[in-house]
């Protein structure tokens, strides 16, 4: 055991240090090539070679540093060998590798939040660093590898501080300050009335100029600006024209939203895009190419050197001098540039005109985009990259529980990528225009609100009510009180949830007519499994409690009725053709027990019942009103949808952005920018249109100015009574009007002396017998009648 031990220990300290190095070196390459495929929910292989090359890249620098910073200090008097000085070379790419790559910075979102510990981090590991340097190359008398070993430790400095930068920014929390003052890019972008030729480049550029939203959305969890206000860039006036395109355009510009928000999170976009970091991109490589020339006046002839250990030498410089050519190009021609220099003051409006106007930066963005690898390899658009990919969940409570054949009573696992999938590829394109007609249609600043007032929300209806909006706009209003009372709203919304899943199997599964084709099934489908996939496999991205054990007890239940009654009999059927004998089961079972209690029905799963009961509801509708019927059940899961994606967290909606992001996301998204709203406004408040409704251009402002003036005719404004000169007599002196004759007199000494009044003597009264001293109850009521007539006659002359 000892000898295999001290070959194992003999190996390590003579290779240890270069296996970190090349792991280090390793670890910052795949961390370039796979950072950009995590914008679409990579797989969870590619997941988890991300993490590991994320957390590889931190440890095996980190210790390396250390090592070299600590071998050799024994032995002060020897002169370090040039072996020794070439590793010692090493120092600078170590941390240079620190500092990571421009398209990643922090893998999750808490990498943010402590982002304060990375300035103590940096200190350490630049004290390492200059001890390294100065204990091996500074003592080694080399002037040439000292100063490429100082540029290169210089650079590499500077690209740690601006990771540690940028995963301060990208705190959630530190956001509000930098967008304070932020201002909206003055682009002025063509885009047609219908909506039609948006492409997505177009879109991106829109997306820079409506960022400001999602920004204040992301740190304040709502957006609020006075729709007069058009300080900020026209915000609003540019909210508004959002919604003058077509869904496809408005999907695609909060698609490209979304992806600069993960710039902001995830990358160093929020330092690259400033004066400092374009000048440090331009001087990396043209340090790095002077670095590179100093170590090979240093190297050569390789005498006393590992031959391996040179060429691992010129790999990394190599390597660094393409990567820093590489984040130069790309940050030259990215669109964070565009909107960099449309937003510069008025005394630099001589470089916009010279870059954007004159359309050199154009041309330069096609020419890469040209060379991008996604156009040479694989054909597709450049910014196609930034876009949702559509992958995400979907869940069939009543399928899953028919997979359990063993009638095991443990849940399976619910891992959210056993159900990914994507939401509309395997549909028609028409259930994806349907959902996001149907939310555009909802939001007040939208089109269609100008020509069907009465089927938009207000914002009170969308954040705080998960259905009771559309049932009250079913058009059969005899129904609609039977509906509200039967239907089951009111409870947690991801019990509702559970409820309204089984309850819409079951209509969709036992109706007499077949619904199983057309758009609108296939769109409540989508809708349902999709909000019961986040149930079971992401409850963090929806409101309220985490029902996990009510989640569990219902899928028993299922799992106990489908093994008492159907799994005898269905042994060989597909899964769907399971699901639908499920239903069938509990819809009989239903009507077999229609005149019991629920007390008659003690051990049954309640929130299995209630779910049982939305279906029968639903199914006692007449086949003439099925298509009414149809649009409510799609409506009421519309309604589900946009209040979980309002009321769901913002940490939740960022933390997913690193994982392919989430429909909800791009849903609350939409929101905010019909919104202009503050979460928890009464429904007088939100009632007043004029807050977020859009004035319809001229024609609407001249038609209120006359409403206004003849509000005025109406009602005209009274006027004040007239200040009476001051009176040359005594109040009360005149004890009946005064007379036509009475003379004028100017002054007071013009006035001739009165008479003093004379007191005007006592009344004789009536002998009266003596009244007999009250009683104590007459007294106390006779005080409570003169107090009440007090206050009567305060109210009277006060009024509230």
């Amino acid at each position: 055991m000892a000898p295999s031990l001290s070959r194992v220990s003999e190996f390590w300290t003579t290779w240890g240090l270069r296996i970190t190095c090349y792991l280090s070196f390793s670890a910052h390459v795949l961390l370039v090539v796979f950072a950009r495929s995590r914008r679409h929910g990579t797989s969870r292989w590619q997941r988890g070679v991300l993490w590991l090359a994320y957390q590889t890249a931190e440890i095996t620098a980190t210790y390396a540093l250390g090592d070299l910073s600590l071998s050799g200090t024994d032995d002060d008097a020897a002169s370090p060998s040039r072996q020794q000085q070439l590793i010692a070379f090493w120092a600078p790419f170590l941390l240079l590798h620190l500092g990571g790559p421009d398209n990643i910075t922090a893998y999750a979102l808490e990498d943010n939040q402590l982002s304060e510990r990375k300035c103590y981090e940096i200190c350490a590991q630049l004290v390492g660093v200059f001890f390294t340097l100065y204990n091996y190359i500074y003592l080694g008398g080399s002037r040439a590898l000292l100063a490429a070993s100082v540029v290169m430790a210089l650079l590499a400095l500077a690209k740690y501080a601006e990771k540690a930068c940028a995963l301060y920014q990208g705190k959630l929390g530190n956001m509000r300050s930098s967008s304070e003052g932020m201002s909206s890019s003055h682009m002025d972008l063509f885009v047609s009335s219908s909506g039609r030729g948006v492409d997505n480049e177009q879109a991106l550029l829109y997306a820079h100029k409506l960022f400001h939203f999602c920004k204040r959305a992301m740190f304040d969890s709502s957006v609020h600006m006075p729709a007069d206000d058009d300080s900020s860039g026209g915000g609003y006036a540019t909210s508004v024209k959002i919604f003058s395109l077509e869904w496809k355009g408005i999907f695609k510009v909060v698609e490209m939203e979304l992806s600069l928000m993960y710039d902001i999170l995830y990358t160093k976009a929020a330092v690259v895009h400033t004066w400092k970091g374009y000048l440090l991109r331009l001087i990396s490589p043209v340090a790095t190419a002077a670095a590179a020339s100093l170590f090979w006046t240093w190297a050569y002839p390789e005498h006393g050197l590992e031959p391996a250990d040179v060429r691992f030498t010129y790999i990394m410089l190599a390597t660094a001098f393409l990567l820093d050519v590489l984040w130069l190009v790309r940050a030259l021609g990215s669109s964070w540039t565009y909107s960099f220099l449309t937003a510069q003051p008025p005394e630099l409006l001589w470089l916009q005109h010279e870059v954007v106007c004159s359309g050199r930066w154009r041309r330069l963005h096609r020419i890469l985009a040209s060379l991008d690898p996604c156009w040479l390899v694989f054909g597709k658009d450049p910014a196609s990259y930034r876009r949702w990919s559509g992958v995400t969940g979907r869940y069939n409570l009543l399928q899953e529980c028919t997979r359990r054949a063993d009638g095991s009573d443990r849940v399976p696992s619910t891992s959210s990528h056993k159900f990914l999938t994507s939401l509309f590829g395997c549909q028609k394109e028409d259930v994806k225009e349907m959902l996001f007609q149907r939310i555009k249609q909802r939001l007040p600043l939208s089109k269609d609100y100008q020509t069907h007032p009465e089927d938009a929300y207000d914002m009170v209806d969308i954040t705080t009510r998960w259905g009771h909006v559309a049932v009250r706009k079913f058009p059969d209003k005899s129904k609609l009180k039977d509906l509200e009372l039967k239907l089951n709203f009111g409870r947690e919304f991801q019990e509702d949830v559970l409820v309204w899943h089984i309850g819409t199997c079951i209509f969709l599964y036992c109706t007499d007519q077949p619904l199983t084709t057309g758009p609108l099934v296939k769109a409540i489908e989508v809708l349902s499994e999709y909000l019961m996939f986040l149930v079971a496999a992401r409850p963090h991205m929806l409101p309220g409690l985490v029902l996990r054990s009510l989640f569990e007890d219902t899928f028993r239940a299922l799992g106990q009725e489908w093994k008492k009654t159907c799994e005898a009999e269905s042994n060989g059927r597909s899964f769907g053709a399971r699901r639908e004998k499920l239903a069938m089961a509990l819809h009989e079972e239903s009507l077999e027990n229609q005149g019991r209690s629920r007390r008659e029905r003690d051990g049954k799963n309640l929130l299995m019942l209630d779910g049982i009961e939305v279906g029968m509801e639903l199914l006692k509708f007449h086949d003439e009103h099925m298509h009414q019927l149809l649009e409510l059940v799609f409506d009421v899961w519309v309604d589900k949808l946009m209040y979980a994606s309002t009321r769901c967290s913002r940490e939740s909606h960022a933390k997913q952005l690193s994982r392919g992001g989430e429909l909800t996301t791009i849903v609350w998204i939409m929101v905010q920018h019909a919104g202009l709203f503050r979460i928890g406004e009464t429904n007088d408040q939100t009632s007043d249109r004029t807050t977020y409704i859009p004035k319809r251009g001229e024609e609407e402002r001249t038609k209120k100015k006359e409403e206004e003036e003849k509000k005025k005719a109406d009602y005209p404004t009274p006027c004040p009574r007239p200040i009476p000169p001051p009176a040359l007599h005594t109040p009360g002196l005149w004890l009946e009007p005064a007379p036509d004759d009475l003379p004028s007199y100017t002054t007071w000494s013009e006035l001739p002396p009165q008479p003093e009044p004379k007191p005007e003597p006592p009344r004789a009264r009536p002998d009266e017998p003596k009244p007999a001293p009250p009683s104590p109850a007459s007294m106390l009521s006779e005080r409570a009648r003169k107090r009440r007539a007090r206050t009567t006659t305060y109210a009277t002359l006060y009024p509230a």
